[in-house]
This record gives structure tokens, C-alpha cells and sequence, in this order.
């Protein structure tokens, strides 16, 4: 019965530590800002373990020569929030509504914009870990962004959820 549980503990384990990644090229918006959003969504990050995300980022970026990316604490933070809290809602990772999140941080500047997104990570380590092994993940991280906000929430079962929002700003 013992190798049973261990199958189906996998299994859980497996479901839970899973990640994705999105990235789009575009145009810059130039008219007024249609995309609202509250800037307060980005206090509920937790900024611990967003920073030190970045500081692995950062580290990887670094060492293969390419330059280090800023931390937007505005605008990118609060749509990761959102959207970290809406995969919370629906208890899955996903993607949805990243056309939004991108027209509204383009509108503010940046050009190209991609996400990366996980959950079940108990640390920063874990996280930027999984993201660096997989090739569409790692290819986001080693991409031509400046700019990177962030959605670290956890849920009440104390699983952790990620957003990543990357961003090319040419302002």
C-alpha cells in the first residue's frame, strides 16, 4: 500500500509545482489609457520572495551578458497581482486574458511583453529553478526586456502562486 501513496503523493506534488510561459511582440499604444487598474494590487505582492526572484534572474542574466532587469513596483506589479489572484480564483495556472495585460502595459511604454507563470513553488530558488529548465521559460528570461513586475500570492492552503510580467520599456 506504501508505494500506492508515494504514486498518488507524486502525482498531488506534480500537479501542484507546474508553471507556463507567454510572450507577445507589438506596437506601442499611444492613446489615452483605456486599461485601468488599482496601483494598491501591487502592495500584495509579496516582495520578499518577488526580489529575490529578481536577484536570481538577475544573477542567470548576468552571467551569460546580458543586462539586468528593473523592478516595476506600479503599473506590471498590480496587473501580475491581479492576474495571480484570478489563477487563485480558479485554482489552475493559466494565461488568461494576457492580451489585456500586455495592450495596457504597451500603452505605458513597452513594446514587447511576456509572462511567466507557476505555481506550487515553495521559494524563489524553486521557482526561477523550473523556469530556467524549461526552454520556452528560459528563452522569456534571457529575452530583451528592462522592465519586470510581479504577483507573488499565496493561497489559503499557503500554496504559492507567480506571475512575471516582463517588459521592453523604451521611455
Amino acid at each position: 500500500m506504501k508505494p500506492l501513496s508515494t504514486f498518488l503523493f507524486s502525482i498531488v506534488l506534480f500537479s501542484l509545482t507546474s508553471s507556463c510561459q507567454k510572450d507577445e511582440v507589438g506596437e506601442n499604444f499611444t492613446n489615452e489609457s483605456t486599461y485601468l487598474i488599482d496601483l494598491d494590487l501591487a502592495k500584495e505582492t509579496n516582495w520578499i520572495i518577488a526580489d529575490e526572484i529578481l536577484v536570481l534572474i538577475n544573477e542567470h542574466r548576468g552571467s551569460i551578458g546580458l543586462s539586468e532587469i528593473k523592478r516595476d513596483s506600479d503599473y506590471s506589479s498590480a496587473y501580475a497581482v491581479e492576474h495571480t489572484k484570478n489563477m487563485i480564483e480558479e485554482n489552475h495556472v493559466s494565461h488568461d486574458n494576457f492580451n489585456v495585460r500586455s495592450a495596457a502595459l504597451k500603452e505605458r511604454g513597452a513594446y514587447y511583453v511576456a509572462e511567466n507563470v507557476a505555481a506550487g513553488y515553495a521559494n524563489a530558488n524553486d521557482v526561477v529553478r523550473a523556469w530556467l529548465n524549461s526552454p520556452s521559460h528560459r528563452k522569456i528570461i534571457e529575452g530583451s526586456y528592462t522592465h519586470s513586475g510581479f504577483g507573488v500570492v499565496m493561497n489559503n492552503s499557503g500554496i504559492y502562486f507567480f506571475t512575471q510580467l516582463f517588459s521592453n520599456n523604451n521611455n
